[in-house]
């Protein structure tokens, strides 16, 4: 479920939003209405922070990932066989959490 981005900036905007709101209630004494907005808007600062943090960072763990394939490869010697392949394109990690920015 955490496996994509996009899944994790919005759970921590839904629980950023829940927490934040409850703060500017309980320790501002705010309005509820002009508490959910104030949540919200720290809700969104706090999410977008999340996701740059990813986003500057996700070249850093493929570059990683390559690099151990890589090494791997050297370790046991080329593969041969239908589901490899041979053309040097590089195929994606069936794990990845992070997709291209393509």
């Amino acid at each position: 479920m955490f496996r994509y981005r996009r899944v994790r900036v919005v759970t921590v905007l839904v629980i950023g939003w829940v927490v934040l709101t409850a703060v500017e209630r309980y320790a501002e004494r705010s309005p509820w209405p002009s508490a959910m907005l104030g949540g919200l808007l720290w809700s969104c600062v706090v999410a977008g922070v999340w996701w740059f943090a990813e986003w500057t960072q996700s070249p850093l763990r493929t570059a990683r990932a390559s690099a151990t394939a890589r090494a791997s490869e050297k370790a046991d010697g080329p593969k041969h066989g239908p589901d490899t392949e041979t053309d040097g394109l590089v195929s994606r990690r069936a794990d990845s959490s992070t997709p291209s920015r393509r």
